[in-house]
């Protein structure tokens, strides 16, 4: 069974960053912090997935965030939308859902 090699504290700051920021996007965590080869200080590598990719703005206030955090290690942001077909299969076969999409609250096109 796969696990989230993080704190509880760790992945507290890390879910109000992803909420803050992206609340409307799906977040997998892959990497050695899914399949267990982690040490203290390994990065906590996240694929970021949605229909378009991240503007500028919200790729830099999240690597942003996650530097000034007070996690002990680097938080890699992958962009679902901007790796090759390659790259995607790898996070498929060994990923965990850290944060699913979010509805807004004024969103219409909700399934009734």
């Amino acid at each position: 069974m796969k696990k989230l090699h993080l704190s509880e504290s760790e992945k507290k700051i890390v879910e109000h960053i992803l909420q803050k920021h992206i609340p409307q996007r799906v977040v997998w965590a892959f990497g050695s912090r899914v399949h267990g080869n982690v040490k203290p200080y390994s990065d906590l590598d996240l694929a970021i997935l949605g229909d378009t990719p991240l503007n500028l703005a919200e790729h830099a206030d999240l690597a942003d965030d996650f530097s000034e955090s007070d996690l002990p290690f680097k938080v890699d942001l992958v962009d679902w939308n901007q790796i090759d077909d390659g790259f995607q299969q790898i996070i498929r076969e060994n990923h965990l859902i850290l944060q699913e999409k979010t509805k807004a609250k004024n969103d219409h096109n909700q399934p009734q």
